[in-house]
């Protein structure tokens, strides 16, 4: 009984020493993460100090300004035609059988 209770400790110890191994190194980890986190923070606030600012923006004249809601005139025929040109655009032709010759336009 002696003998199991001895092994038994020392897989206890075992255990013990290789958790506070394992602690110790994940410490070291965090700590290299941390610091890793710091040097880009540095480099960031050191990128953003050299980028030169944005230069200003040209002021534009009021003639300019005034000309953007200006539309010209469209007949309601050409706006039709326009139309259908877009409608003529999506006709797809079905060609079943027969020559090479036309297909029927649906639409």
């Amino acid at each position: 009984m002696g003998a199991q209770r001895r092994q038994h400790h020392r897989q206890q110890e075992g255990m013990r020493a290789a958790n506070a191994e394992a602690n110790r190194i994940r410490a070291i980890q965090e700590e290299s993460r941390r610091q890793y986190q710091l040097q880009i923070e540095a480099m960031r606030a050191q990128a953003e100090a050299l980028t030169p600012d944005a230069p200003p923006r040209p002021i534009q004249s009021t003639v300019d300004a005034s000309r953007t809601g200006v539309r010209t005139a469209r007949s309601a025929r050409g706006t039709v035609s326009g139309l259908s040109r877009g409608l003529s655009a999506l006709r797809i032709p079905l060609n079943i059988g027969g020559g090479t010759g036309g297909g029927l336009n649906i639409g």
